[in-house]
């Protein structure tokens, strides 16, 4: 645990709480650090099967812009190098292992709302604020945000967002597609954890290779996506719980999974 943000463990849902709402949970060089620390806690932990990212009453405004100046004064190369350690972030979060839940309340602009969408599934407050904000200071996508929001939204939302700079509320990034669920403020911890223990009640062997197949299939065309369930499947076909489900539904009764 820093300062910045915390693991929380409840039974085998992790919960990765962002501790600064009061400065909205600022996208730092620091914040990033304490984010890849604690994911690849998470990830190592067996007994937390799927974790919930939360920043309470804001989720993250965004890139550190004062904390940056320093680096970007030193030129180009120290720049890039800059922006690349700042992108390790939304690489742990899109390449972690088990399931991921955005719980979006409050702001989350920039490279914030980049992290939310990093996520499997984004549960928002309806009246959360969300936006592109980097046409706004004259800058470009970043964080991943140009490749995650044409994967949920599609390309012309995507580019009236961006290009725009547009701010929406919870509301209409579920109408627009850019988060899966949407309630009130006060109940948007509450649903992403349920919908994080009805994922964790699954084998998660099959969960995780779910998940991977996916992310995989989005990235590919129909027939290479034949291909990567063909493999996967494959393999859990011949684990213990797959066959377990089988015997399970032959013999008429509930399957005793040992991948819990």
């Amino acid at each position: 645990m820093t300062e910045l943000m915390r693991l929380d463990r409840e039974g085998p849902v992790g919960v990765l709480r962002f501790l600064q709402p009061e400065k909205r949970n600022p996208y730092s060089i620091a914040f990033v650090e304490a984010l890849v620390t604690c994911l690849r806690e998470a990830d190592r932990d067996d007994q937390v099967r799927v974790v919930v990212m939360t920043g309470g009453a804001h989720f993250s405004s965004g890139g550190d812009l004062v904390g940056f100046q320093t680096e970007v004064a030193k030129g180009a190369r120290a720049t890039s190098e800059m922006v690349d350690r700042v992108h390790d972030g939304g690489r742990a979060a899109y390449l972690f292992r088990k399931p991921l839940i955005s719980a979006v309340c409050g702001v989350a602009f920039g490279a914030g709302l980049s992290l939310a969408l990093s996520a499997d599934i984004v549960v928002a407050a309806e009246d959360a604020r969300l936006c592109e904000v980097f046409a706004r200071v004259g800058g470009c996508p970043d964080t991943g945000s140009s490749w995650l929001l044409q994967q949920r939204a599609g390309a012309g939302v995507a580019r009236m967002l961006v290009l725009t700079g547009r701010e929406i509320d919870g509301r209409t990034a579920r109408e627009l597609r850019v988060v899966e669920d949407c309630v009130p403020a006060a109940q948007v911890e509450a649903r992403a954890l349920e919908t994080a223990r009805e994922i964790a009640a699954n084998p998660m062997f099959g969960v995780q290779t779910a998940k991977r197949v996916m992310r995989a299939a989005a990235e590919c065309s129909y027939l290479e996506a034949l291909d990567i369930e063909r493999d996967a499947q494959s393999v859990l076909l011949c684990a213990h719980d797959f066959p377990e489900a089988m015997k399970a539904f032959s013999e008429k009764r509930k399957p005793e999974f040992k991948d819990r």
